[in-house]
């Protein structure tokens, strides 16, 4: 559990997207190498500047509310490096580092998957249409990814939750 304590600190740096994850991973192999570097490393990656900034921050109280946060919700957090991440994501050109799953265990590569990416701020149609097509798609045996951000994304998780026998998977992108 404490590694992933360090997949959380490198994933939530303002200014680093999923790309300059994986460049810093590259680089360190680990996230934990990462974290222990000093400035004179980070001002060797091939980042913008801001992502390169938000490296110089130590502190991981967000990495253990996030941890707290998963563990009072029954999620799982997966890693790029973990032997059961979803081969599918791993072969896009900027794949998440950490997944957050929740509920029963698939066979993402084998199943059918819908993303949902929408408006932060939809209409009332729209925040209605996506709760409703979130709940058929996961009745009907899809997976349901999100990267629950306001808006659409949240909606369309929100009431996939209230199936019994959901299968979810959540991308933190």
């Amino acid at each position: 559990m404490s590694g992933l304590k360090y997949w959380l600190w490198l994933t939530t740096r303002q200014g680093l997207d999923a790309a300059g994850v994986l460049t810093v991973l590259d680089y360190f192999v680990t996230p934990e190498r990462a974290y222990y570097a000093d400035r004179e490393e980070y001002d060797q990656l091939p980042l913008a500047p801001k992502a390169r900034s938000g490296l110089y921050s130590k502190e991981l109280d967000s990495a253990d509310r996030i941890l707290g946060d998963c563990q009072r919700l029954s999620l799982r957090i997966m890693t790029l490096r973990d032997g059961d991440y979803p081969e599918r994501l791993r072969q896009i050109s900027a794949p998440p580092a950490v997944l957050y799953v929740r509920g029963k265990l698939f066979d993402f590569d084998e199943e059918a998957a819908i993303a949902v990416v929408g408006s932060r701020r939809p209409s009332q149609y729209g925040e209605i249409a996506a709760a409703k097509l979130g709940m058929e798609l996961a009745a009907g045996g899809a997976l349901v990814l999100s990267g629950i951000a306001e808006g659409l994304d949240a909606r369309s998780e929100e009431h996939t939750s209230e199936l019994q026998s959901l299968r979810h998977l959540v991308c933190r992108l």
